[in-house]
This record gives structure tokens, sequence and C-alpha cells, in this order.
């Protein structure tokens, strides 16, 4: 403001860097303290609304990764059963994506399912906060979000060698994975340690060398390619309408 206003000539913090925070690794749930969530979710008989509703939504959360508003507004014709995909729209960047329908998703949203009301959401609620409140006090494991479980998801999926540009497809980021890869440091090197033991001088069981494979190739396949590469480099100057009728 004293330089702005021309009292002083020069600020005297001009020399001054800003300094970096470190970066937070927010709370993650693994797996199984996610499945026991649901689980403790389901068995109230009173929480406010159905216990059923609550935990299929949180359910939900965990095993499609998306946050609150998306399951929120999720419409029984945004499931699409033949190309087993799903749209959504994400409100944080205003722009839609579509998910695949994982394997552990969809026993969850054929329960769901309604096939006569296309428009009807397919979650009566819009979030489970203090469902996932109490359920963690009941549990005793550290208060838990919605984001929580979307976290989960990003972490399993990196666990499991998904590759980090699928991911961000699946979460509609257009940055080819960069703010995963950013967000997720620390997972990125527990899954490095490990991927890192396989380098060892032998071969695991489920690998075949690549020179027995070739060996293993029919010798009529490998006679065949050898024929036509020969032919096509020895008529290379010949007319097009030529190797055409040839190779008809």
């Amino acid at each position: 403001m004293a330089l702005r206003d021309g009292i002083i000539s020069r600020s005297p913090a001009a020399h001054l860097r800003r300094v970096k925070p470190a970066k937070r690794i927010r709370a993650t749930p693994s797996f199984d303290e996610f499945k026991a969530i649901v689980e403790s979710i389901r068995s109230q008989k009173f929480n406010g609304h159905d216990a059923q509703e609550s935990a299929d939504f949180v359910e939900f959360l965990g095993l499609a990764g998306l946050g609150k508003a998306e399951a929120a507004a999720l419409r029984q014709c945004d499931v699409d059963w033949k190309r087993e995909k799903i749209t959504t729209f994400r409100h944080k960047t205003k722009s839609g994506f579509a998910i695949p329908l994982y394997p552990q998703l969809k026993p969850l949203l054929v329960r769901r399912r309604c096939k006569d009301a296309p428009n009807e959401r397919v979650f009566k609620i819009d979030n489970a906060k203090a469902p996932i409140a109490n359920a963690c006090h009941r549990l005793n494991l550290p208060q838990y979000s919605h984001l929580s479980f979307r976290r989960m998801f990003i972490t399993r999926a990196i666990e499991r060698g998904v590759d980090v540009k699928v991911i961000a497809e699946w979460h509609g980021h257009k940055d080819g994975g960069k703010l995963i890869l950013d967000t997720y440091s620390h997972v990125n090197r527990a899954h490095s340690d490990r991927m890192a033991q396989l380098m060892t001088d032998g071969l695991p069981e489920n690998v075949v060398p690549i020179s027995a494979a070739v060996s293993q190739t029919p010798t009529h396949r490998l006679t065949r390619r050898g024929t036509v590469a020969a032919y096509a480099k020895h008529r290379r100057r010949s007319s097009p309408s030529y190797y055409r009728t040839f190779i008809a």
C-alpha cells in the first residue's frame, strides 16, 4: 500500500519468496473399512431416512469413484446397459463425461434399476453425511467424508496397476493424469516399490519369452507372411493395378 501511494520507492519484501506449504495427505479408508462402513449404515433401522438408501448411496461413491453431486444427480437414463457406460456431469468443472459400468458396481445398479421410469433419480437422497459420521464413530474410524471414498477408488486403481491417464479420464480430467500424479504421489511410490520386486533375473511362470513364442508360431503362417513380403518388395515398382490383381 505504501509502495502504491508513493510513500516508498521499493518494497522491503521484494526479495522474499513464497514458501510452498507441505502437501497434506488426507485420510483415506481402506477397502475393508469402506465395506465395514457400508454394512454399518445398512444395519441401522433408524437413521433419519431409509438405511438401505444411505448405504447404497455410500456404496456407489466407493465403487464408482464419483462425488456426491454426481451420485445425487444420476438418473436411470444415464446408465447405458447395452454399452455398459454411465454418463455423468461434473458440477465443479461444468463438463460431462462417461465412465465404464465397472464389474464391482454392476450388481448395485442392477438392484437400483427401474426400467419404467428413465427420468427417475437412481438415489433419492442428496448426501449421506450423517450416516457416514455415525458409522465412523461406531467403528472407531477417522471421520471420513464423501470425498474419502473417491480417494479410495483412485488409490485402489493405482495400486492395481491401472494407467493414470485412464484413471484421469474416468474422473473427467483433461490433463492426462497430471493432477492425479501430483495428488497421489505417495501412492505411486508405494506401488513403484512393489513393482520393483518383479524385476528379477528370472521369469515369472505366466510369462512366455518372445523367442519361445515365435518358435511356437505355425510354420505355414511364417512362410505365407514371408512370401507376401518378398513379393511386395519384388513388385514395388510395378503398377498398382497389377499388384491388386495378384492379391485378389
